[in-house]
């Protein structure tokens, strides 16, 4: 089968932003990765004739259209019904015989009565066919929409993740085939420059228009170099990796991990592969530094744990800060984030400690230390003390997470042998304190 496929998602909740929409981005990557171009993306609520019309207007311009949502037992589901009127509008939808052993079996195995209403999740167009779900109550539905010499296969597929992806890979991928000619991609996560700095190392690879494409995108301090490589598998793969080469060639060692991989993932490895272990004293970032260490699996091998010391007494009292430096100081500076590394080295007995304290807004600020102003100091057991002061824009949220993750970038750097690296957000040089 030739030609783009569209996405349509189903759901109130998602017009309405009180879910993300995932699956349409799964979906997206999912297609390149076969061969296939993702064509239009569209949203639409729990309304019958606004989705039949959505689906009609795609259904006439794609190759194939996949739908996600509208499968439950519930009055609101109303894929089936969508669907009968796009691919049989003078029909009724009829009672699959196998869709309602699936649902019996389905409630039996768990020892559970099936309410009436689930019926309705064996109801499908007359031309149309269920497609088995192993995962859940609600089937898919397979169907064609043939209209002035042009045809579309339509796939509706349940709204769960866990269920839709393997009904994806079950019968979609199997029905669109998977091509020769595909869509290779890849993304270099980097910390430490800014888009600007990272795109001048990058030079003409970003020129619009050449193959394989290079772009970046930016989030809380992550810049990821996103490579996309288009032609038949073998060729497409291959230039995709000589272009990833070289752009790590240019990036310099500030990219960290390549498809998703985490950046607490990459200090976690690098700490087990030397041996080391490590613990937090976190005010400004409230844990959220301790979250994505302890996300890693198998995290408690080199994360010992953390204090989370919000209020100064604590600071005091669980870390050993002097009353005096906090009095003299302040909480947020570079005196009282050495004592807050320096106290989680001892009170945890690790080799590295990071401390975070400063003001993530929106209140609190001060023309000597604005909103966003943050000090990170990580202390090692047999070495010297470096702290950092950022000024982070954004609002609250997003100060705390691009503190957490630059907080892990001071880590990585240093365990690179580069402590007094210049990073994106830091205000003047560190400040290197040697070990007493």
């Amino acid at each position: 089968m030739k030609g783009s496929v569209a996405v349509l998602s189903v759901g109130d909740e998602l017009v309405l932003g009180q879910i993300e929409d995932t699956n349409a981005s799964w979906l997206a990557r999912r297609l390149q990765a076969i061969g296939r171009t993702p064509g239009e993306r569209r949203t639409v609520g729990d309304d019958r004739r606004a989705l039949a019309d959505a689906l009609r207007a795609l259904a006439s311009t794609h190759a194939a259209v996949i739908l996600t949502g509208g499968l439950g037992p519930t009055l609101d589901d109303l894929t089936r019904e969508a669907l009968l009127d796009v691919v049989s509008p003078c029909a009724a939808l009829v009672e699959d015989a196998a869709g309602v052993e699936h649902l019996r079996g389905w409630f039996e195995r768990r020892g559970r009565p099936m309410p009436a209403s689930n019926l309705r999740q064996a109801m499908r167009p007359p031309n149309a066919r269920l497609l088995a779900n192993p995962h859940g109550t609600a089937p898919g539905i397979g169907a064609r929409f043939e209209s002035d010499a042009h045809a579309c296969e339509v796939f509706c597929l349940p709204g769960p993740p866990n269920e839709m992806k393997p009904m994806f890979d079950a019968f979609v991928v199997p029905a669109l085939g998977d091509d020769a000619h595909v869509v290779a991609t890849a993304a270099l996560h980097s910390i430490g420059l800014g888009e600007s700095a990272l795109a001048e190392f990058l030079g003409e690879l970003m020129v619009r228009g050449r193959e394989p494409s290079v772009g970046t995108t930016a989030s809380d301090g992550i810049v990821s170099i996103r490579v996309r490589a288009t032609g038949p598998r073998a060729t497409a793969q291959a230039a995709l990796e000589s272009t990833v080469a070289e752009c790590l060639t240019r990036a310099g060692n500030v990219v960290y991990g390549r498809d998703g991989e985490p950046l607490a993932a990459v200090v976690g490895r690098m700490l087990a592969e030397q041996n080391l272990t490590l613990s937090t004293a976190e005010s400004c970032t409230g844990g959220l530094l301790g979250a994505f260490l302890t996300d890693v699996a198998g995290s408690s091998a080199w994360y010992m744990g953390g204090a989370v010391t919000y209020a100064n007494e604590r600071k005091i009292k669980d870390l050993g800060v002097a009353a005096a430096t906090i009095a003299t100081h302040g909480a947020v500076s570079h005196e009282t984030a050495i004592e807050m590394a320096r106290g989680a080295l001892t009170r945890f007995n690790t080799y590295l400690a990071i401390a975070t304290t400063g003001i993530a807004g929106p209140s609190g600020g001060s023309d000597a230390k604005p909103v966003g102003t943050v000090y990170v100091a990580i202390a090692r057991r047999d070495g010297d003390i470096f702290s950092r002061r950022f000024h982070f824009p954004g609002d609250r949220t997003t100060v705390r997470r691009r503190t957490a993750h630059l907080a892990l970038a001071c880590t990585r750097f240093l365990l690179l042998g580069e402590g007094a690296r210049s990073l994106l957000w830091s205000e003047g040089e560190a400040v290197r304190v040697e070990r007493t």
